[in-house]
């Protein structure tokens, strides 16, 4: 995957862009040649988008577990 396409590309963007990819992909308009750009395109999109996803979902278990661990702040 080229770091640089994805260097400052939101989630957002990149779910759009997978989204257009698999929309011609599906029409079945598109040359032999260019279904397998497409289709390799829309791969490192989906990569992108799972990294995403997966580094999102350890974040919040990180925080989810911290939060744990401090005590409630409890006034007498």
């Amino acid at each position: 995957m080229s770091s640089d396409k994805f260097k400052n590309l939101d989630y957002e963007t990149a779910v759009k862009k997978l989204s257009s990819l698999i929309s011609e992909l599906e029409s079945g308009t598109l040359s032999f040649d260019d279904t397998l750009s497409a289709y390799k395109e829309a791969f490192e999109y989906y990569t992108f988008c799972s990294d995403y996803l997966k580094s999102a979902g350890e974040k919040i278990k990180e925080m989810n577990e911290k939060m744990s661990t401090l005590s409630p702040n409890q006034e007498d």
